[in-house]
């Protein structure tokens, strides 16, 4: 009897420790603290202030001074730049690095802040008047994805480009501050700029160096038109969904030297009490070229390819009701899936129950955010939304990015029901489910996020709602 039950106790252990062994996930996590923050930034950028090739951190909020957090993965250490100020941020995913920032003095001035000979430096910037301005934005096209620093006094905006070795290089001189993107429309080495009016929704083009504007029309609310090479021919086009519902695709025109129409879809059954219209520009199929989606608050998807000349049109059913304007695309391996947000009223799995002006309140139920992952078919295939596969996730994305270099993203998720935060990574089951696994379970909120890659050490860095700075890297355990 004794020899059975110790056989017995063997193999019980044994199989708990192969099952344990099993569950483990098949990377570590690793959390580094690097600096504790007077305030919770809301912008964390990537730079490389003092060109040594090594990335650094510098968190950003509002107006305040920036802070330099140096050395990420060796000795981190934290300085204040208090002569300077911060400028308007309206990039939501800051993915480039500046060797200099810029920043705004006391006395108004825009100047670059760098890092040289141990100390910092302030520099002009070419092509504008050192006197002082009424204020400064950086922003990033959606379709070009450049990004752009506007400076305005006046009438005036000076527009500078961010190049791809990090300097800020000047791109032209326009009268008008609603700057969405920016391309060389007609190729006359001049830098144009697609404007858009939010209050009346209209469109219009600046020409770099003319000085002249050419009217597009009013778009389709919430439809925002973008600039962007959708054939590969080097060639900008601008895509638009105007007032009378049709989605136009406009395109120097080298003979006739202005814009022109050059294709145009039927009209799209969208009713103005919809009131909500969106499109966005994703590379559906992998070939690098990106496609237009559209899509209204009933869950009609429209996919648009503008290949040799030609416009071809793709309509299905995303089956989703009143889908939120945050859409992302991510990759699960060689996978690829479009992430979209929808609100709907669930049960909170812990009710809330608290004390306010000397009575008691409770809160069983309310209407939060969660995402559908789209996830998608290879090839062509992936250009008809009848063939998306749509599967919910219980939390609502905050972040995708591919964290340990493995060619698949991680997601940062909070789950409003449970009121916690999540990092996911997520694999593609044979039957082509999203299987989602818990790496790491929360009760803090991160407020802002930036990926950094310093050679062959990356990780995420998350900027806390008490002011932390942390380093998540993850590595495999094979």
């Amino acid at each position: 009897m004794g020899k059975r039950l110790l056989i017995f106790a063997i193999f019980f252990l044994s199989l708990l420790a192969f099952t344990i062994w099993r569950a483990q996930p098949p990377f570590r996590l690793h959390r580094k603290l690097l600096a504790k923050l007077p305030y919770v930034p809301d912008r964390l950028l990537i730079t490389d202030l003092d060109d040594d090739g090594h990335p650094e951190v510098t968190a950003i909020l509002g107006d305040k001074p920036p802070i330099w957090v140096r050395f990420p993965f060796d000795k981190p250490s934290r300085l204040r730049f208090e002569n300077c100020r911060a400028i308007q941020m309206l990039v939501w995913r800051c993915q480039f690095v500046p060797k200099a920032l810029p920043v705004l003095t006391a006395d108004g001035r825009l100047r670059l802040l760098r890092w040289k000979d141990g100390k910092a430096k302030l520099e002009p910037l070419p092509n504008l008047p050192d006197v002082p301005m009424e204020g400064a934005f950086i922003a990033q096209g959606e379709g070009t994805e450049t990004v752009f620093l506007g400076v305005y006094r006046g009438e005036n905006v000076w527009v500078f480009i961010l190049s791809p070795q990090g300097e800020w290089k000047f791109a032209s001189r326009f009268k008008s501050r609603e700057i969405d993107d920016l391309a060389d429309l007609d190729r006359d080495g001049f830098w144009d700029a697609l404007c858009l009016n939010d209050a009346d929704a209209d469109a219009w083009v600046s020409w770099g160096g003319r000085g002249e504007e050419t009217v597009l029309g009013d778009w389709l609310r919430y439809g925002y038109p973008k600039i962007i090479d959708l054939d590969g021919d080097g060639w900008t086009e601008i895509v638009m969904a105007d007032e009378d519902k049709r989605l136009k695709i406009w395109r120097f025109d080298r003979r006739e030297r202005r814009l022109k129409v050059v294709a145009a879809s039927p009209p799209l059954p969208v009713t103005w009490a919809d009131f909500y219209f969106y499109l966005r520009l994703f590379d559906l199929d992998g070939d690098g070229r990106k496609e237009i989606v559209e899509a209204d608050i009933s869950g009609n998807c429209w996919v648009f390819q503008w290949r040799d000349e030609k416009l071809r049109m793709w309509q299905g059913k995303a089956g989703l009701k009143e889908v939120g304007v945050y859409w992302e695309q991510v990759k699960f391996g060689d996978h690829l899936a479009l992430c979209i947000s929808q609100s709907r009223p669930v049960w909170l799995f812990s009710p809330r129950i608290w004390l306010e002006g000397g009575k008691l309140r409770w809160q069983f139920w309310k209407v939060v955010w969660f995402s559908v992952f789209c996830l998608l078919p290879k090839g062509e295939k992936a250009l008809s939304p009848s063939n998306w596969r749509f599967q919910e996730a219980p939390f609502e994305l905050w972040f995708a990015g591919d964290i340990d270099g493995d060619g698949s993203d991680e997601v940062v998720g909070y789950d409003d029901r449970w009121r916690c935060w999540r990092l996911y990574r997520a694999e593609v089951t044979e039957a082509g489910e999203l299987r989602w696994r818990d790496v790491l379970l929360g009760r803090e909120k991160p407020k802002a996020f930036a990926m950094l890659v310093d050679g062959e050490h990356r990780g995420l860095v998350v900027g806390w709602e008490d002011g932390r700075l942390e380093l998540l890297m993850m590595e495999s355990r094979r």
